[in-house]
């Protein structure tokens, strides 16, 4: 654990988290009024529900019928059409037919029609009359179940003028493949009949418009049509009416005139009686059963509020005090610093000492919830020992404490407090068997509270407590100017990187890293770049550490890694280096996301390297070795960025399992003239390559530089001296020139 000391030593019992800080502050009578408030309005909603189900079944029953009468509309009409369309179809079918064409306008042959469209009237269920007219509907030939037809296609069938007058039309717009289809009356009562001009096959008329034939099928809507449309369809059978009757479940055809040819009728089920009569039982059954549950739970409810009561007002305890230690939270704190504002008194000063416990986290990972907590138990006896009633002490967080006190001179005694717990826990604590060190980083604010805005003074001393866990913890410090203006950057730098994020406003370049020794780029390094910002652009810096802050460099990083195994995809000769964050590997779903990218980009695991600072390193050291060791199994490589910086030693090269260090900038930068930076450089370089690591050079921008690392050993260079980062383009082109160059030299 970073910044913590654990030693063993005697063991030594301490007492759990004490439970008993919270203090009932309300409690009321459950029974009041109850037989006027509750009994006497649940009987009358009973009743009144009686009432409601059985009007309620009498409308869903009507509704149902209706519907149901509705679609069996539907239902019919769309047989009919479908009746209908089909006729068309055929007959247009039969009339696009060359040897139709042959026998009908070349030579007439009333054998072939009989044969062909005769035969099959008087056989076939499609159609029963089959006749061919010319255009002025004169029957040239005329056969069916019916016998044979002649005169004037009219003397047997309504609405066959506006039939052919339609049929022109459809030839003048559509071509000879027009055709039109309708409801017609003969003697025999209703009929389909539809109509098509005889054509070749290859659909060019060449007969003046006079001497057209016309082919007609009809098909007798009778009891046996009827029935197959209702089997084909499921649909009640229609039965027609010998004359027109004013009923709910009829329909009325009309020939192509609109003159009305018969009217259909048909029974409708009535599915809504049916259930209604199954549903009234079924109600009345359940409001008995309902009546004398209304009346047990009315006997029995008494009981039940005072219970309710009791609950509720352990919600109120539970909303304001933390459940573990018992002490008030965030929402409890400003309630009742509200609560101590007045007409008289609208404002007051309020001081403020924000807690954040450094290492607590690790410390319930290290030694487990138990331990943990009666590390905390000893925690809170400093705190309250240096409180000494004089303010008040809140838990805002598993590891956060407010410490706040209303009055002119508070902010004297919250100073004088802050620094009594600080020398509360500089030394390590007795924790059972072991003496355990957690620090605590301390921020102090004073501000006037108003009732609509108790929350002020606790947010500054929270970022002035941010400045001192960020400036090396274990310390105090009081908010100014610069910390507020530093968290309303940071929190507008947030929002517009979520903005830039949908925005699609970031882009990567890559900087080429060279294999000295084989004067050839082997990989790259992706580069977060945010130039097309809609503000203007803002450089690594500035964004990054806030999208770290806020957990948005998760979001960036992964954007940034689907990216760059996209835009490499293809350039096969080269390996990908993305850097990834502190925050990033800490998610234990780091690999299954990084498989998911490789999996959508087709992207090599192998050719994947990521890079990683000795922050995670130092924090986590467990959870280090697991996520390296989960990562490596995929093929992926691992290299320690920013070698020679920090904390960094050779000794990370021996503890962790990398594939490869950088050299930082730092270290590289005037290597040529700094004995000890060479001293260190080599010493690396043997432990390094004794442990079969590579080792890349970070920064290069001096030819003394690049020959001095030469001489030390190493040979992969990045900076510069050799390339700068360059967008997607002028990666490929660099690519592409270095495969022309060793094609020639090849």
């Amino acid at each position: 654990m970073s910044n913590s000391e654990v030693t063993s030593g005697s063991e030594t019992t301490a007492e759990p988290v004490r439970q008993d800080r919270a203090r009932r502050r309300w409690a009321k009578n459950p029974l009041r009024s109850f037989t006027f408030l509750v009994s006497l309005p649940a009987v009358l909603v009973y009743l009144g529900v009686c009432g409601l189900v059985l009007l309620t079944l009498s409308i869903m029953t009507s509704e149902i019928n209706r519907i149901d009468s509705d679609r069996g509309r539907k239902a019919v009409i769309a047989a009919l059409n479908s009746f209908i369309t089909s006729l068309g179809e055929n007959v247009a079918d039969e009339a696009t037919w060359t040897e139709a064409y042959i026998n009908t306008y070349v030579t007439f042959n009333p054998a072939w029609l009989d044969d062909t469209w005769g035969s099959t009237a008087r056989t076939s269920e499609n159609y029963d009359t089959a006749i061919v007219t010319d255009v002025k509907g004169n029957i040239l030939f005329g056969e069916g179940k019916a016998g044979v037809f002649d005169g004037n296609i009219a003397e047997h069938f309504s609405g066959t003028e506006l039939l052919t007058a339609s049929l022109q039309r459809g030839i003048d717009a559509y071509g000879s493949t027009a055709r039109f289809a309708s409801f017609s009356r003969n003697s025999r009562g209703a009929a389909g009949i539809a109509a098509a001009v005889i054509h070749s096959t290859t659909g060019l008329i060449t007969t003046p418009g006079e001497e057209r034939r016309i082919l007609w099928f009809s098909r007798q809507i009778d009891e046996g049509m009827l029935k197959q449309i209702a089997l084909n369809f499921q649909i009640p059978t229609p039965e027609l009416l010998p004359e027109h009757a004013d009923l709910e479940n009829t329909i009325a055809l009309t020939d192509a005139g609109g003159a009305e040819v018969s009217h259909l009728k048909w029974e409708p089920q009535r599915p809504g009686d049916v259930a209604f009569n199954h549903a009234a039982g079924v109600a009345s059954l359940v409001l008995l059963v309902i009546g004398f549950l209304v009346f047990v739970v009315l006997h029995a409810f008494r009981g039940s509020v005072a219970r309710r009561a009791e609950a509720d007002e352990r919600d109120w305890i539970n909303a304001r005090y933390d459940a573990e230690t018992g002490l008030i939270n965030r929402f409890g704190l400003e309630e009742s610093l509200r609560k101590q504002l007045t007409r008289k008194q609208p404002e007051q000063q309020v001081a403020v000492a924000y807690l954040g416990l450094e290492d607590y986290r690790d410390a319930v990972a290290a030694y487990g919830e138990e331990t943990s907590m009666v590390l905390l138990d000893a925690l809170l006896d400093i705190f309250e020992q240096a409180i000494d009633g004089q303010a008040t002490l809140a838990q805002v967080g598993l590891d956060e404490f407010v410490i706040a006190r209303p009055g002119a001179e508070a902010d004297l005694v919250i100073r004088h407090i802050a620094r009594k717990i600080l020398q509360g826990v500089s030394a390590p604590l007795p924790v059972e068997s072991w003496r355990i060190k957690v620090g605590v980083s301390i921020g102090i604010a004073e501000a006037a509270i108003n009732k609509t805005d108790a929350s002020k003074p606790v947010q500054m001393a929270e970022a002035a407590m941010r400045r001192a866990h960020e400036t090396g913890g274990n310390h105090i410090v009081e908010h100014d100017d610069s910390i507020e203006t530093e968290r309303q950057q940071r929190i507008e730098v947030q929002a517009d990187i979520r903005r830039g994020l949908e925005a699609d406003e970031f882009d990567l370049d890559y900087q080429p890293i060279f294999d000295f020794a084989a004067q050839a780029m082997i990989g790259v390094e992706a580069l977060l770049r945010w130039r097309r910002r809609a503000g203007g652009p803002k450089s690594p810096g500035e964004f990054i550490p806030a999208a770290e802050a806020s957990g948005l460099i998760e979001d960036l990083g992964l954007w940034a890694l689907r990216r760059a195994c996209s835009d490499l995809a293809e350039m096969e000769g080269l390996k990908l280096s993305v850097n990834v964050s502190t925050v990033q590997f800490r998610n234990p779903m780091l690999a299954t996301q990084i498989d998911q990218i490789l999996a959508e980009t087709g992207f090599q695991a192998q050719r994947l390297q990521l890079e990683i600072t000795e922050s995670f390193l130092l924090t986590r050291p467990e959870r280090a070795t697991a996520a390296l060791e989960e990562l490596r199994a995929r093929g992926i490589m691992i290299a320690l960025d920013d070698f020679g910086t920090g904390f960094s030693s050779i000794g990370y090269l021996r503890q962790f399992k990398f594939d490869r260090v950088k050299l930082d900038r730092s270290l590289v930068d005037m290597l040529d003239q700094d004995p000890v930076k060479a001293a260190l450089v080599e010493s690396t370089m043997v432990v390094a390559y004794a442990m079969g690591l590579a080792v890349t050079a970070e920064g290069v921008e001096r030819r003394e530089e690049a020959a001095a690392l030469t001489r030390l050993g190493c040979h992969e260079f990045q900076g510069f001296l050799f390339a700068r980062p360059l967008p997607l383009e002028g990666l490929a082109r660099l690519a592409s020139e270095q495969q022309e160059q060793q094609r020639k030299a090849g």
